[in-house]
């Protein structure tokens, strides 16, 4: 199977739960507390790793406790960890709480994320050169990210950007990119137009094919120059947490067993939809025999 390489932000997720979120100056009793490996960049690399797909991880980890916990995290689902640097300091933490009917708010605090820098790029770049695919997010240095999709386009590896946390994207990078996909709230940020159609279809004179994930609504692409919905399975959610993440991971597996869009879509939208049912972002995504009995059944 082609080689994914995801380059990006590994974090530990400490997760509480709550039947309702606190007003500012309220304590709450929860409902419940766990802690799980996390980051945009790390739970991609799990969902590919757990769909079957051959993946290696770039990023970094602090020399805290956690640092440990979270590379060992991912060579447990068989993600290859080699190019994963300890920095000194802290890793990646994010404090998430979890209401009781599945929506999530999230306080990040980057940790060895925000002092990733070109030298781990450098030593990286065979293995960066060597994929099929490449899978980026905003979690670290803006900078890294820009000049890691340059080398993989110039390189001829297919580039899949998740626009998130939501920035103004330049031209540049956006030419350098085959395959973004932001949220409904992202694409209003990234994109110009009145319509969903026309920011899409804006987006994507600028180089990449663009994936609007819209959550229950499904997900829209553009296909034969109009806009085309692809409608959500319908699952009782427990837990959103990663989902768009299992999503990107899903999607790439299937871009790079030579699925169409709309296919790898659909695959990519149950994936995520069984991920949902279940507590936590990578521990939560579904392997690919229950991806592919639940799309047998629904």
């Amino acid at each position: 199977m082609s080689k994914i390489v995801v380059f990006g932000s590994i974090n530990v997720d400490l997760v509480s739960f709550t039947k309702e979120f606190p007003k500012p100056g309220e304590t709450i009793n929860g409902t419940g507390f766990e802690i799980h490996q996390g980051g945009k960049g790390a739970n991609q690399s799990v969902a590919v790793a757990k769909l079957g797909g051959n993946v290696e991880m770039v990023g970094a980890v602090g020399t805290d406790f956690f640092g440990d916990f979270l590379i060992n995290s991912l060579k447990n689902v068989n993600v290859s960890t080699e190019s994963i640097k300890k920095i000194d300091g802290t890793s990646g933490v994010a404090n998430i709480w979890v209401s009781g009917s599945g929506e999530n708010s999230i306080i990040l605090d980057a940790g060895a994320n925000g002092k990733i820098d070109e030298s781990i790029l450098e030593n990286s770049k065979n293995v960066i050169k060597n994929a099929m695919f490449l899978m980026l997010q905003f979690e670290i240095p803006f900078g890294v990210v820009e000049k890691t999709a340059k080398i993989a386009h110039d390189n001829g590896i297919k580039v899949i950007l998740d626009p998130a946390p939501a920035r103004k994207i330049p031209d540049t990078l956006l030419s350098c990119v085959d395959y973004i996909t932001p949220n409904e709230i992202e694409i209003s940020q990234i994109a110009n137009g009145k319509t969903l159609e026309e920011k899409i279809k804006n987006l994507q004179l600028k180089g990449p094919q663009v994936v609007v994930k819209a959550g229950i609504k499904g997900v829209y692409i553009i296909e034969n120059d109009e806009l085309l919905n692809l409608k959500s399975f319908k699952v009782d959610s427990v837990d959103t947490t990663g989902a768009g993440d299992c999503f990107n991971g899903a999607m790439a597996v299937a871009l790079s067993e030579k699925a169409d869009m709309k296919s790898a879509c659909i695959f990519a939208m149950a994936a995520s939809a069984i991920s949902v049912t279940r507590k936590g972002a990578g521990d939560s995504f579904p392997t690919r025999d229950e991806v592919q009995n639940f799309l047998r059944k629904n």
